[in-house]
């Protein structure tokens, strides 16, 4: 037998050379039976078939082969027959693929998401039910007919339903313990059954005559399980027809927008799980064990699976830590970004008293297609009416780079290469000064190029601005200043670039005086006035606040961002309200976060008169006072203390509260009238709308300041701690502004 069988075979492949398998007879069946691990299969009572292709790519050698005879884990103790537990001759159910099952009529949940819906059709907002060879494969993965129920039995004696045991299967069928199961809830699993030629309306797939050949479409164009497995075994794990190694099969059709022409972080990551938490990765890549696969190895892999993901979520793979099922969105992320794969510990921000947070909501990020070939994003009702904070709200993960934004300079308020990808609303037009803007365009963030529509703050204004909510602003999570409920102001309105004074997120800012315009200031030769931190650091290097002038732009996480300076940037989290970034200077109460810019040895604070405060267009205190003025003394009510804040500056900067709308107003920007004493200037300039202010009457060089405020009951108060005196004498200016208009610039 050992020379017959080599000989024979030999023989046999000659002369069928060239037509691709043979048949042999019943004569031979018997002797060939232990010569199966070499390429032998059945398809029915009778017969057997040789497959002229090598052995590691035939049925006979997976775990497909279920007969008697197969290595594998799962198989029969009844036939030592092949094909016959899918194949079958005779009076096959259907007959194009001679299938040897029957149809129990299984009705599928299948998937659907926002974007697959308007891709599809507007009139077919989910998938039909499984078609054609997906039926079949579903026959035995969705676990309601056992392995071995066939239609036609093997041979004489056998009736009902071969026995086929193994781990993962009871009664015969796979059940959840089988990592094979598929069920009949198809929503947590890759479409199947649907036309391909309808994706030609999603701009992120490819055209199908592009598809490489091992990616086949069935005779109805219509994407099966056969267009990622061949059932009768391939040289790729499960089945599948291409590597998964780098994206490989998944960018066969799959043409994210970014992905290969930025290219993203995460196509191109070395980074490596240090074994620590949940395991990031779904499947094991390159060489044996988790050690050494990164993100750029596991590509797409890295956060989606196509069976078994988050349901109609993109088939996230995100697990919970504390229950250790698939979810989506957050965890997706941050089962990599918390110190095990990416370099910085995301996870424990969004664990701070406030923050976006991201572990707080849902399945509310659900991004779609206005209309068909329309890039994927979320729409401004679901952005209002679903309020929530996502990873993929601010960040797109096929794009994004690494690198935050660089701080100061006349063009720092562009995004920074993290946020690459994602998009924003811009205000378009701005509305007039003091109102919100309510017509806006959708931005791309695609450029890194000062000029383009990149500012960081189109990215909040999405959300915290009409554009999300209409007239119906949402509440402030953080509360007011004495921690009661109160609605959110409008950036657009806060920062228009039409009021009196804003911070420079949008434009450049208001008031900048003229260089010369100061003769208390020494010359620097900067082309500089003095009163921000960029002069602190003389001949040095000018990075981050060290780089923030009078002529620089800012973003909205220069002031929001984590208490803690050590952290990684953004306004993720923070124990601060509003999620504030802290006074990183070393210097100051820790609260005042104004002086990471404006120099404190310049405006002072408590117990500090700033040696250099006629650098500023007013010495401070303003009052004349020195250090015997309330805004200088700690105390219950006064310095600090003196509105509910915490933060000196806000007493006069800032910081007002609408009680007829009853809305929060911060220190973004303000065009706010002039108060009621008579020759009161507006008080949007210079943003004297403080949080205790009612009256300002700007000095001049020759006149001197004159502040007056509200009467308040400071237990009761929504802002304002104290009762200030008014005064009239207080300091004049260091340099004249004639009008308000001529020191605007």
């Amino acid at each position: 037998m050992k020379s017959f069988l080599p000989n024979m075979i030999s023989r046999l492949k000659e002369r069928n050379k060239g037509r691709g398998s043979f048949i042999l007879g019943p004569a031979l069946k018997a002797r060939l039976l232990k010569a199966s691990a070499l390429g032998l299969a059945s398809i029915g009572a009778g017969y057997m078939i040789f497959s002229a292709a090598n052995s590691s790519a035939t049925v006979a050698g997976t775990k497909h082969n279920f007969s008697s005879l197969s290595t594998a884990a799962i198989k029969s103790s009844d036939s030592t027959e092949i094909c016959v537990f899918c194949h079958t001759p005779h009076n096959s159910n259907p007959s194009g693929p001679v299938w040897n099952k029957q149809d129990q009529g299984s009705t599928y949940n299948v998937y659907e998401s926002q974007t697959l819906a308007a891709t599809l059709s507007p009139n077919s907002p989910a998938l039909g039910q499984p078609t054609g060879s997906s039926k079949l494969c579903l026959s035995c993965h969705d676990g309601t007919i056992a392995i071995g129920s066939l239609l036609n039995m093997p041979g004489k004696g056998l009736e009902g339903a071969l026995t086929v045991a193994g781990p993962g299967v009871t009664a015969g069928k796979l059940t959840t313990a089988s990592t094979a199961f598929i069920g009949t809830d198809l929503r947590d699993d890759h479409p199947i059954s649907f036309d391909y030629s309808l994706s030609s309306q999603n701009p992120e797939i490819k055209d199908s005559m592009s598809l490489p050949a091992e990616v086949k479409l069935d005779s109805s164009n219509k994407v099966q399980c056969t267009s990622c497995h061949d059932p009768h075994g391939t040289a790729n794990q499960k089945f599948l027809v291409a590597s998964l190694d780098n994206g490989n099969l998944c960018s066969a059709c799959h043409d994210k927008r970014y992905w290969a022409t930025n290219p993203s972080v995460h196509k191109t990551s070395g980074a490596t799980w240090n074994q620590a938490g949940i395991n990031p990765w779904h499947e094991d890549m390159g060489a044996a064990g988790f050690t050494d696969d990164t993100p750029m190895m596991q590509s797409c892999l890295a956060c989606h699976r196509s069976h078994n993901g988050a349901a109609g979520k993109s088939l996230l793979k995100g697990t919970n830590p504390s229950t250790m099922l698939v979810e989506d969105e957050e965890w997706t992320c941050l089962n990599c970004h918390n110190g095990n794969v990416a370099a910085k510990d995301m996870d424990s921000l969004f664990n701070y008293m406030y923050k976006h947070d991201v572990k707080g909501t849902f399945g509310l990020h659900t991004p779609s297609r206005q209309l068909p070939g329309e890039p994927a994003r979320e729409s401004a009702s679901n952005l209002g009416t679903n309020r929530h904070a996502e990873c993929a709200d601010c960040h797109n993960s096929h794009a994004s780079m690494t690198g935050n934004h660089v701080v100061g300079g006349v063009n720092g308020n562009i995004i920074g290469a993290n946020v690459l990808g994602s998009w924003g609303a811009k205000p378009n037009p701005w509305a007039p000064a003091g109102n919100a803007s309510t017509t806006y365009l959708a931005v791309d963030f695609n450029s890194l190029t000062p000029g383009s529509d990149n500012l960081e703050g189109y990215l909040c204004v999405k959300c915290h601005s009409y554009y999300a909510y209409g007239m119906t602003p949402p509440s402030v999570p953080s509360g007011n200043a004495d921690n009661t409920p109160v609605f959110e102001s409008d950036v657009t309105t806060d920062f228009n670039i039409n009021n009196m004074a804003y911070h420079p997120v949008f434009a450049q800012g208001q008031n900048r005086p003229p260089v010369a315009a100061n003769p208390n200031w020494p010359a620097n030769s900067l082309g500089l006035t003095n009163t921000f931190r960029y002069v602190d650091l003389p001949g040095g290097d000018r990075t981050g606040f060290y780089n923030v002038a009078h002529n620089s732009t800012g973003t909205c996480t220069d002031c929001h961002g984590s208490s803690t300076a050590s952290d990684p940037q953004g306004p993720h989290g923070s124990n601060d309200k509003w999620v504030l970034r802290r006074n990183e200077t070393g210097v100051g109460s820790p609260q005042n976060y104004c002086y990471n810019c404006h120099r404190r040895d310049v405006y002072g604070d408590e117990g500090y008169l700033g040696p250099n405060a006629n650098f500023s267009r007013v010495t401070h205190p303003v009052d004349g006072l020195g250090l015997s003025s309330p805004f200088y003394t700690a105390g219950t009510n006064t310095g600090n203390n003196g509105n509910k804040f915490g933060i000196l500056c806000l007493t006069c900067h800032g910081g007002a509260y609408d009680s007829t709308n009853n809305v929060m107003q911060g220190i973004h920007g303000s065009n706010a009238a002039a108060g009621s004493q008579v020759g009161s200037d507006p008080l949007g300039y210079r943003l004297m709308n403080g949080a205790c202010v009612e009256s300002y009457i700007r000095p001049t060089t020759f006149a001197n300041t004159q502040l007056f405020f509200r009467s308040v009951t400071p237990g009761t108060d929504k802002v304002c701690n104290n009762n200030f005196t008014n005064f009239t004498n207080g300091n004049t200016a260091n340099y004249d502004c004639n009008t308000v208009s001529s020191c605007a610039n």
